[in-house]
């Protein structure tokens, strides 16, 4: 589920939150103007298209940190990784298996099982279509994206 901010609370076990500013410092109608993607399959799904813009143009997005994202060459490279990410999800189904992480049968053991749940791509569109927008108005003036994880 993607979720706007409401009434200065953060929904429980939201993956990313992202919104833009004017300034590296927001105020607080401009906190409060961004959207939550909610799911770990979904998240997951989304490090292919945004671990490879650190080693590109220094921008570390996860769901464990903070990211503050701005300057034409910057916010032109997330725009791109947003816009390949889009592409990518609306050649999918509605739904499709995402792996989240793998289980071990013991420390010792080499046994490895993947944890899958199901990526949405009604989900996944709203907020990246979202994102697309946010990184595009920033882009144009001057001004900055928000990345926050979750967890």
């Amino acid at each position: 589920m993607v979720a706007d901010h409401e009434h200065g609370r953060a929904p429980r076990d939201f993956a990313y939150y992202v919104f833009e500013s004017r300034s590296e410092e927001p105020a607080e109608e401009e906190i409060s103007a961004g959207i939550y993607l909610m799911g770990t399959a979904e998240a997951r799904h989304l490090q292919q298209f945004f671990d490879p813009l650190y080693a590109m143009a220094g921008i570390g997005i996860c769901t464990s940190d903070d990211e503050i994202v701005s300057g034409i060459a910057r916010l032109t490279a997330l725009g791109d990784a947003v816009e390949a990410a889009i592409k990518d999800v609306e050649r999918r189904t509605s739904e499709w298996p995402a792996e989240i992480g793998v289980t071990l049968e013991s420390l010792s053991s080499s046994r490895r099982e993947a944890i899958i749940r199901h990526a949405s791509q009604s989900r996944l569109l709203e907020f990246l279509r979202g994102v697309a927008e946010r990184v595009e108005r920033a882009r144009l003036t001057g001004g900055y994206v928000h990345f926050g994880g979750g967890g």
